[in-house]
């Protein structure tokens, strides 16, 4: 589950995460705290070791943080997964708004950045196996996006079951 910052990603992941059976929520910025030096491909590799572990176990990974498919795909094909990315979204006035308001670390210095990532999720294309999906969360109140959320994560453990005995 991505999504800028702001757009409503951890608000959903408070709400949904441990309700779904058969699934694994995992905060990016957990796994972000565990690297030294940022690299977006070191770090996308390592979540996928992760999500290798999850998987093991029986259990769909959901990871919720700020990824581009660009950034994350890559890593995914290269540790064999195909991936369902879920991208929260919303008006770049709600972006900016929210980065502004609710600080996020450093982010308050940088909105636009933000702004530009809430962007490319809205315009982003992805060639399957993977894929990709919406939510514009400024459409819908918190209850509902986590309900939206968490539909969103039922099906991939479906779809995980399917792929398993396919």
């Amino acid at each position: 589950m991505t999504g800028a910052a702001g757009a409503g990603k951890s608000t959903a992941f408070l709400a949904v995460a441990g309700t779904v059976p058969g699934t694994c929520f995992i905060d990016g910025d957990t796994l972000a705290s565990a690297r030294r030096p940022w690299d977006y491909d070191e770090y996308w590799e390592f979540t996928m070791r992760v999500c290798g572990d999850v998987l093991r176990n029986g259990l769909v990974p959901v990871i919720c943080g700020i990824g581009l498919p660009s950034q994350v795909l890559p890593a995914a094909e290269s540790a064999g997964f195909r991936v369902n990315m879920l991208a929260l979204v919303c008006p770049p006035e709600f972006v900016r708004r929210r980065v502004v308001e609710r600080g996020y670390g450093e982010a308050w210095r940088h909105p636009e950045r933000h702004v530009a990532v809430n962007r490319d999720l809205q315009t982003v294309m992805v060639a399957p196996p993977h894929e990709f999906a919406t939510y514009d969360t400024a459409r819908h109140d918190a209850r509902e996006t986590a309900r939206a959320v968490a539909a969103w994560s039922r099906s991939a453990v479906e779809q995980s079951d399917t792929d398993r005995w396919a």
